[in-house]
């Protein structure tokens, strides 16, 4: 059957909706809580769960729950919407009764680029802990000529409970700036070791900067141990507020003299071209 004369004047406009829900969603910058094969694997759920060198920047009240000296380093990368990441920490929980961490982080992508020295310290005692860190950060966004130098930081909580339970709270980038790319986040965590194999974890994060619609993000992870094995595999899924786009999460863990070798894989799902690629290696001597 042919389409009537006046039909046509609609084309144009399907094509147009077809096109909106065809075009790829926007691709965000991750946060640098993110640049961890643990944290990235479960979908950023891990400030409850965080091991030192994940807790230099994504609860430094990790700082103080192990002793000894520990290092790592991290990379990711991601072609669409390209973006490029890597850190470096060490950490001190031994020399003295603080936890101690100094990390150097560099980020370049298509909306901003850089660099971020910071010292974290944390205490405390079995049940509850507590830490801060202090950041200098040298960076500018896409299009400006000017870079910028400001201090900020973070503080956190951890609260211990019988049975496996742990609980976080953590505060980011406190001290607030003009910068478009630091903006104030509160977050709280919960999460439960030992169920069977499993770790279970769930964060919720608040960014003040926001109103309440495009500034709450929600990850979810969970990560299965298998008894008396070096592997360790996490899923995980993290909706974020400003954009919108839902993200799944994949990754898988290998344990061997001390050192932990972790590998994660991230995905938009309104995108399926967003692959984000981790890569990170830590361990104590």
């Amino acid at each position: 059957m042919l389409l009537k004369p006046f039909s046509l004047r609609y084309v144009p406009m399907l094509l147009l909706a077809l096109a909106a829900l065809l075009r790829p969603a926007g691709a965000a910058v991750p946060h640098p809580t993110l640049l961890n094969a643990r944290s990235l694997g479960m979908g950023g759920a891990v400030r409850a769960l965080s091991g030192p060198v994940e807790s230099a920047r994504v609860n430094p009240a990790g700082l103080a729950a192990q002793r000894g000296f520990f290092s790592g380093g991290s990379y990711a990368t991601r072609r669409h919407s390209p973006y490029d990441a890597f850190s470096l920490t060490l950490v001190d929980n031994i020399t003295s009764p603080m936890g101690g961490a100094l990390q150097y982080q560099r980020t370049q992508a298509t909306s901003e680029e850089r660099e971020e020295v910071s010292l974290g310290l944390a205490m405390g005692k079995p049940g509850l802990r507590w830490g801060f860190t202090v950041r200098y950060v040298h960076g500018r966004a896409d299009g400006e000529a000017q870079w910028h130098e400001v201090f900020n930081g973070d503080v956190g909580f951890l609260f211990e409970r019988p049975g496996g339970t742990r609980l976080a709270a953590v505060g980011y980038d406190v001290l607030g700036t003009s910068l478009g790319y630091l903006e104030r986040r509160v977050a709280c965590g919960v999460a439960q070791t030992g169920v069977g194999n499993w770790n279970l974890a769930a964060d919720l994060v608040r960014n003040l900067d926001r109103d309440f619609g495009k500034g709450l993000d929600l990850h979810l992870g969970a990560e299965y141990q298998a008894p008396a094995s070096p592997w360790a595999a996490r899923l995980g899924h993290m909706w974020r507020g400003d954009n919108g786009v839902d993200y799944q999460s994949l990754g898988v863990g290998y344990t061997a003299g001390g050192f932990n070798l972790g590998y994660a894989v991230q995905a938009a799902l309104q995108d399926s071209g967003q692959l984000l690629h981790l890569i990170s290696i830590d361990g104590s001597f």
